[in-house]
């Protein structure tokens, strides 16, 4: 059937039609993210996102704040929030990646320790304590670089240095006579309001070291 001269014209139309439609569809969700929460400069925490004594919550939001603020707060043993009181299960673990590195800053008793440049980070609750919180900091993949990076940490978080001192003479012999996939060493822990430990793993197969730091309630 042959077209019309007005059958023409809304062809004609209706692409243009289409795409004023996809811009303005553009426009309203550009819109609706400038206005929202994850563009503000200094975004204030709701109560799901930070604890009532300024810790993050261990939560999806809470790690989501942290992820916007560029900075993870919680406070270990005497003092503390409770497991449920962070989010955490009373028994159980949470963990989170990190968009981009972030600051640690972990308070126990008088003491405050930073950590920057954090990846991600695992916390355990027992008997709604939270017993542990574990951080993956952005350390080079070599063991040269994670030696050194450890050595730079010990004075603040109360660890002897000397610990490290014979590591790489035991990687030398693992790497000779070892049978094992990895090779594990730690330094610390250290005394004091929060036990402080540092772990180096090499994978023998990729090559790769990565390091933990973990702390836990104290004496």
């Amino acid at each position: 059937m042959p077209l019309t001269a007005r059958t023409r014209t809304l062809l004609t139309w209706l692409p243009a039609t289409v795409l004023v439609l996809i811009i303005a569809g553009v426009v309203v969700a550009s819109l609706a993210i400038q206005g929202s929460w994850w563009t503000e400069d200094r975004p204030v925490a709701s109560d799901d996102q930070r604890a009532s004594d300024g810790s993050s919550m261990l939560t999806d939001t809470g790690f989501d704040y942290v992820n916007v603020a560029g900075t993870f707060k919680v406070r270990v043993g005497e003092g503390g929030l409770s497991a449920s009181e962070l989010g955490l299960a009373s028994d159980g673990e949470k963990s989170a990646e990190f968009r981009r590195p972030v600051r640690a800053v972990i308070a126990a008793g008088e003491e405050l320790y930073v950590l920057d440049d954090i990846l991600g980070l695992t916390a355990v609750g027992e008997d709604d304590v939270l017993a542990s919180v574990t951080f993956v900091p952005d350390v080079a993949g070599n063991w040269i670089g994670a030696i050194d990076y450890l050595r730079s940490l010990a004075p603040d978080l109360g660890w002897d240095a000397a610990q490290l001192d014979p590591l790489t003479a035991e990687l030398g012999e693992f790497n000779r006579t070892g049978t094992e996939d990895t090779f594990t060493a730690q330094i610390g822990p250290s005394e004091g309001p929060a036990k402080i430990t540092g772990n180096i793993a090499f994978d023998r197969a990729s090559g790769g070291t990565f390091v933990t730091i973990t702390f836990e309630p104290g004496s």
